[in-house]
């Protein structure tokens, strides 16, 4: 694929709103703005304990290049996060039906005349199953999604993942009430999502044991989808992120395996694509593939490509420090 980058002009830092959730629930939001007039709609979900800012730099480059950009915090996490999160009601669940859907239809009410398309990270790319609405979007980005049920993973890391699921996460919420960051997992987390999120990582049909419907909301979203996993992802390995391919089964999409040799670097792992050294590559394909939906053209060729794993289960908290860095 040969274009020429377009010029950018430079995007406002972003606007701080607040959405109010269909239960009422404030959710903390930024709103990134281009300063020509917006072409497309763009919704971040974010990943499960990593807060929308995060994603900053990747939203003000997507709306440096002329894109409308909302980012949001989940309920209890970052800017939607209370004062106190010991006895916070709140799941994972309710990110999807309450959280994430207001959002949408925010975006949709607000801005309804452009295209509007999901960047999905981790379990924001698990939301297509959650959502009924989701096949409202023009099209999907999708960033290490994957079905995380823990059987996915090589036998030591089954090992390490059954602890945590099934002794290390019990005893902190006991505890402390919520999930603690400090154990490895990000940002703190209210007890009813970690709960939830360990019941469905140890159930072979992940987020689909407790929400039967998502396995036909995926199968029916058919949208195109530029779909990313990377060679080097600890949290994303070959099982799991086959499992939740196999659940798209209706989109026109295209799998882009990341190999961090192939970019110059030494790492990418689940969280390094949202860094600005990529700004010339991944994000540049990024940015191609939302010009051609806000366009109304379709360049790339749906495939669902193979490419080797090289995944070291050992180095999950490495890949957590990296990316984040």
């Amino acid at each position: 694929m040969n274009r020429e980058k377009p010029a950018e002009s430079r995007a406002s830092l972003g606007r701080r709103l607040r959405i109010i959730a269909q239960d009422g629930f404030g959710l903390g939001a930024t709103l990134f703005e281009p300063r020509q007039p917006a072409r497309a709609t763009v919704v971040i979900n974010g990943a499960t304990a990593v807060p929308a800012s995060y994603y900053s730099r990747f939203a003000e480059h997507l709306a440096s290049s002329g894109y409308r950009v909302l980012s949001y915090d989940y309920r209890g996490v970052g800017a939607s996060r209370p004062l106190n999160l010991r006895g916070f009601p709140a799941s994972m669940s309710d990110w999807a039906e309450l959280d994430a859907r207001s959002v949408l239809d925010y975006a949709k009410q607000s801005h309804g005349a452009e295209p509007l398309v999901l960047v999905g990270h981790s379990f924001g790319g698990q939301l297509l199953g959650l959502l009924d609405d989701a096949r409202d979007v023009t099209g999907a980005v999708l960033v290490g999604a994957q079905l995380g049920y823990y059987g996915h993973w090589p036998l030591f890391g089954r090992m390490k993942l059954g602890f945590v699921w099934n002794v290390m996460l019990p005893t902190l919420t006991r505890s402390f009430g919520y999930l603690p960051g400090a154990a490895g997992i990000g940002e703190d987390l209210p007890k009813g999502v970690a709960e939830q999120w360990a019941r469905w990582c140890s159930h072979p049909d992940y987020l689909m044991s407790e929400h039967p419907a998502a396995r036909r909301r995926f199968a029916r979203f058919d949208k195109p989808t530029l779909f990313y996993s990377m060679s080097d992802d600890d949290f994303a390995p070959e099982g799991a992120v086959s499992q939740f391919l196999g659940a798209l089964s209706s989109a026109p999409l295209e799998h882009r395996r990341v190999i961090p040799a192939e970019l110059g670097v030494d790492a990418v792992g689940h969280f390094g694509f949202f860094h600005p050294r990529f700004t010339d590559t991944l994000w540049r394909e990024v940015r191609w593939f939302i010009d051609d939906l806000a366009a109304g053209k379709q360049h790339f060729r749906p495939k669902r490509g193979r490419a080797p794993w090289n995944i070291d289960d050992e180095d999950v908290a490495l890949d957590l420090a990296y990316g984040r860095a």
